[in-house]
């Protein structure tokens, strides 16, 4: 079934590409209501997961607070978390495949089908606050 591309659909797409960073969905919901405030919050989450599932965003969603993070680059690689702040940021490390096949097969029988790996540090803005 093919989905409709709505406005509300491409003010999200728009938001996620023009945000500097990995922002959280609460983030484009603010972008876009700033300008559309009709907009519900239900319609960016659900626009989100729709641009994600469709490949055209990327997520991240392996983080300790549970938080879910876009990304513009839609293609698998990895990222750093500030255990600080709660930044996310691109690591210039591209996908593994070769993990993957490192990993399978399991004992147990789990086939894994990829894999999320996301460094987690102290950002170089919350490190200068430190000293």
């Amino acid at each position: 079934m093919e989905r409709r591309n709505t406005m509300q659909k491409a003010l999200t797409y728009e938001a996620v590409m023009s945000y500097p960073g990995h922002p959280s969905a609460d983030d484009v919901y603010r972008v876009i209501s700033a300008e559309h405030s009709s907009i519900s919050k239900a319609t960016v989450y659900r626009n989100l997961a729709l641009l994600s599932e469709e490949g055209r965003i990327g997520k991240v969603e392996s983080f300790g607070n549970g938080e879910v993070h876009y990304d513009h680059r839609a293609e698998k690689h990895c990222h750093g978390y500030c255990t600080k702040c709660g930044r996310v940021v691109d690591i210039d490390l591209s996908y593994d495949n070769e993990l993957v096949v490192k990993a399978s097969p399991m004992e147990d029988g789990f086939a894994i089908t990829s894999h999320e790996l996301i460094f987690e540090g102290i950002c170089k803005e919350c490190r200068e606050k430190e000293n």
